[in-house]
């Protein structure tokens, strides 16, 4: 398990929709998808500190080998959020924080099995979310990227470009899953994102989500459902389009949506 063998890591832009993500596939029986745990990044970024400079103090002053190190690492972060994986019926572990996307890299060389979900959405979008979000840093003052435009953006640009740079990178271990694709096309979408995770579509992804949350709506009633998962519509940020920089056009370009 310290390979990352079953391990599966979404990342993205915050308000992209990695939650609604979870509430989808935490209906599959063969699915463990808890909340952000923060733990992946944290542990990653320190992997990479220690696969530096870092490294060779630990090699002179404490014997230790890169490879060593790694394997420590690795099995502490899989010790930590790995549990339900010793369960039966569970063989696909889902962490979802969503800055996991800031450390695709180094968790691929830190579990060289595990398998990366990058969760995508319009920039306007998201910066219209991120706007609407009350998040303060310890001043008491509102961060930048939830109180002005330019900055909500120019935060989705940066990340949303650190994700796409991971997926060049991770080639076939890192697949690429839209917001717009899971509202309009949810079974679909969310079939090849199973299948990448090694596991067959099950109706379970959509019928625990009514049971638990939406049990006044109709199991065929799939856009209420994900309607009212989200409380956000495609297009929101329109008003945002004076906003829009020539980079905040050219990622979104990049990521295919319409400018």
């Amino acid at each position: 398990m310290s390979d990352g063998d079953g391990f599966v890591f979404l990342g993205g832009v915050p308000r992209s929709g990695l939650t609604l993500v979870r509430r989808l596939v935490m209906g599959h029986p063969q699915v463990h998808c808890g909340g952000d745990t923060g733990l992946p990044t944290s542990i990653a970024m320190q992997w990479q500190n220690f696969a530096g400079s870092l490294g060779d103090m630990h090699a002179r002053d404490f014997g230790l080998e890169s490879r060593q190190v790694r394997t420590a690492m690795a099995e502490l972060l899989t010790g930590l959020i790995g549990e339900p994986l010793k369960s039966d019926s569970k063989t696909v572990l889902i962490e979802k924080t969503s800055l996991n996307v800031l450390a695709f890299q180094p968790l691929a060389e830190l579990l060289p099995k595990a398998r990366f979900v990058h969760v995508v959405r319009d920039g306007r979008d998201v910066a219209a979310s991120l706007m609407a979000r009350d998040w303060r840093g310890p001043d008491g003052r509102p961060f930048a990227h939830v109180s002005d435009p330019p900055a909500a953006l120019k935060y989705w640009t940066d990340i949303a470009g650190i994700g796409v740079a991971a997926e060049a990178a991770l080639k076939d271990r890192c697949l690429r899953v839209s917001y717009e694709d899971l509202v309009r096309a949810p079974k679909l979408t969310l079939t090849t994102l199973l299948r990448f995770a090694g596991l067959d579509f099950d109706t379970g992804v959509f019928g625990d989500v009514v049971d638990n949350d939406f049990t006044a709506l109709e199991r065929d009633s799939l856009p209420l459902l994900l309607g009212r998962v989200v409380k956000t519509r495609i297009g929101a940020g329109k008003a945002l389009a004076g906003h829009v920089t020539d980079p905040v056009r050219a990622r979104l370009v990049e990521l295919g949506y319409r400018v």
